[in-house]
């Protein structure tokens, strides 16, 4: 069969769409939890083995793209976050951290998504710019800042319970328009929400502090009291 990613007739794996490794994190002590319930709104809930997987890749090319998918989950689900100086707690901040690296996995994450077939990754299509995210993985190109530009999120809440629940869930990939501009979002365990501009517009003022950036730190928007919002609607919805 024809890999996705270099086109070449290869025998091909199962690949995770979202990694693996970040199911894993749901479930530290193994043994028998092997199934995760993936959650969105107007559809039925899906529960996969250990995450979403099909068979899109080759070995070498599944290989590749878990370098990146291993730095962003030591990155994003290793030590507790500090929060960023002089904002009063409403962000978190990374000092040290590869921006290529980062950068590539997710793009590498937006364009598995897009050629996945599975329906829970249905909201994501990059159209005309799938093709795009496929050559700049292959010729390790991350692009310009405002290329496929990235911002980070972090739901919050003063109720442990509700911080656990916010930690512990992965909703399905959705869009969303924000100032006009097209995104693709998605939701990593440990509370974290992903928007990627799948636009050639420029990113808005308001966001342009907030995209990663080469030379510059992280900042990952804290958002609190994740009981107000509409992600949390949905998990509630789920279970009535």
């Amino acid at each position: 069969m024809i890999c996705k990613l270099c086109k070449k007739e290869k025998k091909l794996i199962n690949s995770h769409i979202i990694p693996k490794v970040f199911f894993e994190f749901l479930y530290p002590e193994s043994g028998d939890r092997k199934s995760l319930i993936m959650i969105g709104k107007n559809k039925h809930n899906k529960r996969r083995p250990i995450g979403s997987y099909e068979k899109l890749l080759c070995k070498e090319c599944d290989h590749m793209l878990g370098v990146y998918d291993d730095y962003a989950q030591k990155l994003l689900l290793g030590d507790s976050l500090k929060f960023y100086p002089n904002t009063s707690s409403l962000a978190y901040i990374i000092k040290t951290y590869d921006y290529f690296q980062l950068k590539m996995f997710f793009i590498s994450l937006l364009w598995r998504s897009s050629i996945s077939n599975l329906e829970e990754f249905g909201l994501i299509d990059c159209g005309p710019y799938e093709e795009k995210l496929r050559q700049m993985i292959l010729e390790n190109s991350v692009g310009q800042d405002d290329e496929f530009s990235i911002f980070i999120a972090k739901f919050d809440s003063k109720d442990k319970k509700i911080k656990k629940i916010a930690e512990s869930s992965i909703l399905l990939p959705a869009k969303q328009k924000i100032d006009g501009l097209n995104y693709s979002i998605f939701y990593l365990s440990n509370g974290y929400k992903i928007y990627l501009k799948v636009d050639k517009r420029k990113t808005a003022d308001v966001y342009v502090k907030l995209i990663l950036k080469e030379g510059r730190q992280v900042a990952i928007l804290r958002m609190d009291d994740y009981e107000k919002t509409p992600e949390y609607k949905i998990l509630l919805d789920t279970v009535r």
